[in-house]
């Protein structure tokens, strides 16, 4: 079985993420191809690595909006067949669309993990976007969403209804032991933007710290790091509030382990509404309760399986919440040992075995009626 898989995500320069782990779980049972987009200046990438042909492609992101601009640098490198193309994202969708067209590969599924067009600022590049989700999802053999409110909303753009493969976890890397400490500290792990939320528990630390002995670490870094650091100055808590820069992905559950409560306290968005945070999980994994921005799926999930607390996005009920939690010890322990037996069923192994079931099921009866 031959499956190619195709995303926009520069796969050797980014943190690890769901396009990481699908290829960790396809690697060792398939002979797989993986073509992604290079944004550097280095060229064209092409080396097999075990089972693996990777394939980079040197683009400008903005040319990826010409839609054949991917598919003709990618056919100059690779004429193979292929059973099975998984596609992630509208750019590599677009490329997978014509490649099936052309009889290049037999059957489509696409990867439908952000709703992209919330990235862009200008009407004209949003409306683009949105229109190259629609084709990709129109055209394609079968699409997984990672959020119930972006299944929804492509049911509502498409008439389709895609299937519900969430983000997940490393499950047995994560579900490790807590470090004694002191005091009670707070940990963000990933990008540094402004839709990560990062800005509002640092104003709430300065208030927290009169009463409690609180601290934050903050893993990652991004075009926001800069705006964070001076707001932790101007608000006199940056001896408390340390900066670790990017973490190796297997590096994480150490320094998870050293904390009390995860934040996803991300800015509510039209983006944010249609995301699944992989963070979330990963707190959850590691036994930390986790205090969340009421908005789309994560907020509900919390809820439902009082693995944390979720928040309106301001800084006075950040404190409330967080003061409930730092004084229920009870409450923070019952929270993290929910969050770990919910975290289970977000094992990046299940969902992508589940995944792989429903492409195979509709790849035999494409086979049986044919």
């Amino acid at each position: 079985m031959k499956i190619l898989f195709m995303t926009f995500i520069d796969i050797l320069n980014s943190l690890p993420q769901r396009s990481h782990h699908l290829i960790d779980y396809l690697k060792d049972k398939y002979d797989l191809t993986v073509v992604f987009c290079r944004y550097d200046d280095l060229g064209v990438l092409k080396k097999q690595e075990g089972t693996i042909t990777y394939i980079g492609i040197p683009v400008k992101f903005a040319s990826l909006f010409s839609p054949m601009i991917l598919y003709k640098k990618y056919v100059e490198l690779d004429s193979s067949k292929y059973d099975i193309c998984i596609a992630q994202g509208p750019w590599a969708g677009l490329t997978a669309v014509e490649l099936l067209k052309s009889g290049r590969i037999s059957f489509l599924a696409y990867e439908d993990i952000d709703y992209f067009p919330a990235f862009f600022e200008y009407e004209d590049i949003y409306e683009r976007t949105k229109n190259m989700e629609k084709y990709c999802i129109e055209n394609s053999d079968v699409t997984f969403s990672v959020n119930q409110h972006l299944i929804e909303l492509r049911k509502n753009m498409t008439g389709i209804t895609p299937y519900y493969i969430p983000n997940g976890v490393n499950y047995e890397l994560f579900n490790g032991k807590k470090e004694k400490h002191q005091g009670i500290v707070i940990i963000f792990s990933g990008s540094l933007e402004h839709w990560s939320g990062v800005e509002m528990p640092i104003k709430a630390l300065s208030i927290l710290r009169r009463e409690y002995d609180v601290s934050m670490m903050i893993l990652g870094k991004g075009k926001y790091e800069h705006a964070l650091r001076k707001l932790s100055r101007d608000s006199k808590v940056d001896d408390v509030v340390h900066f670790l820069g990017k973490v190796k992905y297997s590096d994480l559950p150490l320094y998870f382990n050293k904390a009390d409560i995860g934040l996803c306290t991300l800015f509510p968005t039209e983006l944010i509404k249609y995301s699944f945070p992989l963070k979330a999980v990963e707190y959850m994994a590691s036994g930390l309760p986790v205090i969340a921005t009421d908005i789309g799926d994560l907020g509900k999930l919390i809820k439902e399986n009082e693995c944390g607390i979720t928040i309106k996005y301001n800084v006075s009920d950040f404190v409330e919440k967080a003061i409930d939690l730092i004084e229920n010890c009870d409450k923070m322990s019952i929270y993290g040992q929910n969050g770990r037996e919910f975290a289970k069923t977000f094992d990046w192994k299940e969902l992508f075995k589940k995944e792989m079931g429903i492409i195979f099921e509709k790849l035999d009866k494409r086979i049986k009626y044919n």
